[in-house]
């Protein structure tokens, strides 16, 4: 195999990784800016993913992230029962070294040159302010302040969903939607799990968590006692009796490592790509271990960003992130009857989706 062969064309138009409509590289000079935008599919509708700031170690490093991030908003969306197809960009660089008003402004027309095929939103490493930046150049941006015209911070509505998913998990695998006496594990206690705690412990469940910054925990054992903390993730995923197992961190999270270890029934969290490689959704089946796929439960933010382009309304939103519990239930049903893991057969359900919008 050539080092062509390895490049971003034979990805493209060549992999299982592939497949997208279009990949727009965008650069300013003046301003630094270096980012790519990729559209995986517009069959339902404009395509629609948040702009990752990040100290990429190499460009194709950068470009592989898009790609698979892209796809996964297109089958995300889906599975929401929106009418947006998937995109994603990623702004090369460190965000605390690099990001700038004048960047921000660059990287806002080159969304904007693609005329409304790509709606851009907040991601790791960009926030609320951030695109407030952007839209001033442009319109097709979602995440702003309620001052300008936007929802705010999704992070609420993202945690609201991932809690029906692990309603709806333990109804599937034990009868009842409550997590009343259930231990729940939570890695990663910022934007999206410290909601997900409160959700938690208003359900009577028993909270175990851990972050990598300790502010983040202190912050939630002071304010609730009751909550137990951990060292880091690998002792949270040993935890005898945990039930529940909910990465809302990095991506990654299960792998050839980690699933031999997990002590919880259930894994359910807010985290985008936790399985690291295909199979490994077979390898928790295998051991038992019930996984509701990510980028079903973690929906709910995409759901209120796209709400904003129709005039946002939290009410609506929060309704639509409610019938997390019922889509959740539907894969594992689906799961179920063609036997194979939810994973795969969520991946089923959106493809039919994506194809009859086709």
């Amino acid at each position: 195999m050539t080092e062509a062969d390895n490049g971003v064309l034979h990805t493209l138009f060549h992999s299982d990784q592939g497949g997208h409509e279009q990949v727009v590289l965008c650069q300013d000079r003046a301003s630094g800016l270096k980012a790519v935008i990729a559209i995986h599919s517009t069959a339902l509708g404009p395509a629609l993913g948040g702009t990752r700031f990040y100290p990429y170690a190499t460009e194709e490093e950068a470009v592989a992230d898009v790609l698979n991030l892209s796809r996964g908003m297109s089958y995300k969306n889906a599975m929401a029962g929106l009418d947006h197809g998937g995109g994603k960009a990623v702004i090369i660089g460190d965000p605390d070294r690099i990001k700038s008003e004048e960047l921000l402004l660059a990287f806002g027309r080159c969304v904007a040159s693609l005329g409304g095929r790509y709606v851009t939103a907040c991601d790791v490493g960009t926030y609320v302010s951030d695109m407030d930046v952007v839209a001033r150049e442009c319109r097709w941006t979602t995440g702003r302040s309620p001052e300008n015209g936007g929802a705010g911070d999704s992070s609420v509505l993202t945690a609201f969903g991932v809690y029906q998913g692990m309603r709806a998990s333990a109804e599937h695998l034990w009868g009842d939607p409550s997590l009343r006496g259930r231990k729940v594990g939570v890695a990663g206690v910022g934007k999206v799990g410290h909601h997900l705690v409160e959700h938690l412990l208003e359900d009577g469940a028993e909270v175990v968590i851990t972050d990598v910054r300790e502010e983040s925990v202190t912050r939630i054992v002071h304010k609730h006692p009751s909550v137990t903390a951990v060292a880091d993730t690998e002792a949270l995923i040993r935890t005898e009796g945990l039930d529940i197992y909910a990465p809302c961190a990095l991506g990654g999270a299960l792998n050839d490592d980690t699933v031999p270890v997990l002590t919880a029934k259930v894994v359910c969290g807010a985290a985008n790509n936790q399985l690291a490689h295909p199979g490994v959704e077979k390898d928790l089946a295998d051991r038992s271990i019930l996984y509701a796929p990510d980028y079903v439960v973690n929906a709910g933010g995409v759901i209120q960003v796209a709400d904003e382009l129709h005039g946002f309304d939290f009410d609506r939103c929060k309704a639509k992130a409610s019938k997390i519990f019922d889509t959740t239930l539907s894969i594992f049903a689906r799961a179920k009857e063609d036997g194979i893991p939810p994973a795969a057969a969520a991946d089923r359900i959106a493809e039919q989706r994506i194809s009859e919008g086709r």
